[in-house]
């Protein structure tokens, strides 16, 4: 029966894990997907986690029956889980009455947030942190066991959590659903419960220990052990918030890249405490945990070094993967991981004297508070105040004063002394100096303007110098992703201009993902009365404001302008406004929490926020979509919003836009989309693609509703059954280079020939635009797929479709093929062009 105990451990284990995923989804979708919201969730659960532990663990030393108490600590938990789904559906209508009162102040609403989700997760965090204090009570019979048994049930307990998280977050919501999932772990919750109840009643002692513990040992666990252990919680989750952030300078954060750092930060802790487990017999536990706390120190200073060193300097990207995320996250950081996970184990060994629920209870207990304390440290103020590599630098300091504290015999403090003393000058000697590597480095012709660092990541302003000799300043999070470049401005506006004129007279208009403020800059010259600008990045809109003053209109300065720093859903979920026309950025489909923005459930809040007429437009990035994908999207938004259109930002072949564009209720069958047009050359737009009717009817592909059958079977996407965003997580570039070659002209021509020229959103629209458009497109495509041989038949298909009169001067923006322009009749100079 013992033997059993210890996979009861592993499965309960997973099951804490599990509930967590699904928690921090659900109140993610609640509180919005910024990280401070994420904050709060997993502050809150992690507090019901010590107080479990150190409550529970109290109470194990006076239990006769502790296996019998393990069970019913199980069965306690899977009852009070069924509480927390109806608790958030409680809070909605609360949370949107706090939202707006609250949001300005954001330290306060964070607060709340965090007394909001402990309200809904204490009563099950705390069981779930008392279930292995329990446990370890009713496995380890003697005190001096405490050491080798307890860091073996550790060791399967976490090996237990790093599955969960696997099955949490990578494979279950898709295949079940999260309300699926959620069952998943209630049913281990009851199973693992039935089972311990099953034991306990076999063993009339219920496998509690066999004498008790002597009188002379207190309870818990010595005032040095419990500081080791909360220091070992504040450098691992402290460290783990720090390997993300530079797992993110060269991968692109998907949910498999991110649960990849969570797995093997898990699955290390468990390795950690099976070395502990074979070699503190063999070595002394302190001489152990002080060399631990030197080699974590060292190691920490210098990952930055890895880092720069493994990418060039920060200089390569990988496709956002499971094993790209696990192989980066290892070779960063997987030493350092693995002398971290050794620190919490040792402290067991060296507590072995006295009882073993309360002392391992203890040190679980001051385990988890640090942890608290070291992922809000290293989110919110390390990594603001002072930046990533600098921040290393910080918790490698904790480390080395925890090192230098430890006790032990003057020689070994002084050895351990000498030891970071060497390893730090060593580094700091070096090119390996964290404090002098650049956190956003400086590319060919690229001069580096501003950099800021928080929660979300590195945002950083640049220039760099264009074969033409023009400038491109640029906006890009975590070095590789470009928000927007100053010289795609024209293309910016386009996306915003599009909406506004298919509204006709909009007052009210919120952009979703803000940027560099390049498209709502549209706006600015339209007569509208408010413009709101929603970003998640707080360091984005600042930074905005201040570089792209030039090209964005000054939209971020304009007294009509709001803006706002939230998650765009949480916005319009929580806000009472309701708005002319909604205008929702190019999202990453694959990105974490992104997928909820081209749900079900989002979409209908866009429809409920709309006003009669109003006119909903999210932009598409086909080159980042493979052909499930964009079904999918499209399917979930044509449920939504039946008279849907489908809309071209452009003609391009490698990186094409699209946009589809619902109404609120029955879209009006008369539009003066000419008038409109015309109305914006006077405006002072200068993009003939919009102020020249020719032109944005080209733009136009058709009403959605001519795919509806064949949309009639693709999955929707829901929050309930969040597909989208492990189906774009897991496709391949080959997949997303045959939709926007193949598929997607294939998907258009569908469209045109099921409406024909009959088109019941738009019945009075000249025919030849939409059939140009496709012409022009095409072109494109084909010098895309099949390079420069083709194209002279691509620019014959141009200049036999498209009108000449649109056609100059070149516009990069829209095409990247142009027919030449007529030679002049001067003679030829010798002279280059400047």
């Amino acid at each position: 029966m013992r033997l059993a105990l210890p996979a009861l451990a592993l499965l309960s284990g997973c099951a804490a894990l599990i509930y967590e995923m699904v928690w921090m989804r659900w109140f993610r979708l609640l509180f919005g997907n910024t990280a401070f919201a994420a904050s709060a969730t997993l502050c809150a659960f992690f507090a019901g986690l010590a107080l479990g532990a150190a409550w529970f663990g109290r109470r194990a030393a006076t239990t006769r029956r502790p296996l019998a108490a393990y069970a019913a600590i199980e069965a306690a938990a899977a009852a009070t889980a069924l509480l927390v789904p109806l608790v958030i559906v409680i809070y909605q209508p609360i949370y949107a009455a706090l939202y707006e009162r609250l949001a300005g102040d954001r330290g306060l609403f964070v607060a709340v947030k965090f007394a909001l989700a402990l309200a809904a997760m204490l009563p099950t965090a705390t069981l779930l942190g008392g279930t292995l204090p329990m446990l370890a009570a009713a496995y380890i019979r003697e005190p001096r066991e405490i050491g080798r048994l307890g860091s073996y049930l550790y060791a399967l307990n976490t090996l237990g959590a790093a599955l969960g998280s696997a099955a949490g977050a990578l494979w279950l919501p898709e295949a079940i659903g999260v309300h699926g999932t959620y069952a998943v772990a209630i049913a281990i919750s009851i199973g693992v419960g039935v089972a311990a109840l099953g034991f306990a009643q076999r063993d009339p002692r219920g496998a509690a220990p066999a004498a008790p513990p002597p009188r002379a040992h207190p309870g818990s666990a010595p005032y040095a052990l419990l500081a080791v252990a909360f220091i070992s919680g504040f450098g691992t989750l402290g460290f783990e918030v720090l390997l993300i952030q530079a797992v993110s300078q060269t991968v692109q954060n998907s949910v498999y890249s991110f649960a990849a750092v969570l797995i093997l930060v898990l699955a290390t802790l468990s390795l950690g405490a099976v070395l502990v487990a074979l070699l503190a017999r063999r070595i002394s536990a302190s001489h152990l945990l002080g060399s631990a706390l030197v080699l974590e120190a060292l190691l920490l200073l210098g990952v930055p070094a890895v880092v720069h060193a493994l990418t060039g300097g920060l200089t390569t990207y990988v496709s956002p993967s499971f094993a790209n995320g696990l192989r980066l996250a290892g070779s960063y950081g997987g030493l350092a991981l693995l002398a971290a996970a050794l620190v919490l184990p040792l402290t067991f060994w060296l507590g072995e004297a006295g009882p073993v629920g309360p002392r391992i209870g203890g040190l679980l207990a001051a385990n988890t508070v640090g942890g608290i304390l070291g992922s809000v440290t290293a989110s919110f103020v390390l990594l603001e105040w002072i930046g990533l590599w600098s921040s290393f630098a910080a918790l490698a300091a904790a480390y080395a004063a925890a090192a230098l504290l430890w006790s032990g015999s003057p020689r070994s403090r002084a050895l351990r002394g000498v030891a970071l003393a060497a390893g730090v000058t060593a580094i700091l000697a070096t090119g390996a100096n964290p404090f002098a590597l650049p956190i956003a480095p400086e590319r060919e012709r690229e001069h580096l303007l501003a950099v800021e660092e928080g929660a979300h990541g590195v945002v950083s302003v640049t220039e760099q110098l264009q074969p033409d000799r023009s400038i491109n300043r640029k906006l890009k999070v975590d070095n590789y992703y470009l928000l927007a470049g100053s010289l795609a401005q024209t293309r910016l506006e386009r996306m915003g201009h599009l909406p506004l004129v298919l509204h006709g007279d909009p007052k009210r208009v919120l952009f979703v993902g803000s940027a560099t403020g390049g498209t709502a800059a549209a706006a600015v010259l339209h007569p509208v009365e408010e413009i709101v600008l929603v970003e998640l990045i707080p360091e984005v809109q600042r930074l905005a404001a201040e570089f792209f003053h030039e090209t964005n209109r000054g939209v971020y300065a304009d007294a009509r302008t709001r803006a706002v720093v939230e998650d765009g859903r949480n916005h319009l979920s929580a806000a009472p406004e309701t708005y002319d026309v909604v205008v929702a950025d190019l999202f990453v489909p694959w990105r974490p929490g992104v997928g909820s923005l081209y749900s079900l459930e989002h979409f209908r809040t866009v429809e409920r926020h709309l006003t009669p007429g109003g006119v909903f437009c999210q932009w598409l990035p086909l080159y980042q979509l493979s052909e499930a994908e964009f079904e999918m999207i499209a399917a979930t938004f044509l449920e939504v919003f039946p008279g849907a259109t489908l809309w071209r930002g452009d003609f391009m072949g490698s990186v094409p836009t699209a946009a589809l564009i619902g109404y609120a209720g029955t879209p009006p069958r008369v539009r003066d989309i000419d008038g409109a047009a015309r109305r914006l050359r006077a405006l002072g737009v200068e993009d003939r693609w919009v102020t020249d009717p020719r032109g944005l009817w080209m733009l136009y592909v058709g009403p959605l509703s001519g795919a509806e059958g064949e949309l009639a079977e693709t999955p929707r996407n829901s929050d309930r059954w969040p597909i989208l965003e492990f189906r774009a997580g897991r496709a391949s570039e080959a997949s997303r280079a045959e939709f926007r070659l193949q598929r997607w002209p294939e998907f258009v021509d569908r469209i045109r020939e099921a409406v024909g020229d009959a088109d019941p959103v738009f019945p009075g629209r000249p025919p030849e635009g939409p059939r140009a458009g496709a012409a022009f497109a095409r072109a494109n495509l084909l010098v895309s797929a099949r390079g420069d041989s083709k194209r002279p038949e691509a620019l014959a298909m141009v200049r036999a479709n498209v009108p000449a009169e649109l056609l100059a001067p070149p516009d990069p923006t829209v095409s990247e093929i142009w027919p030449a322009a007529p030679r002049p009749a001067a003679p030829r100079s010798r002279r280059r062009a400047r």
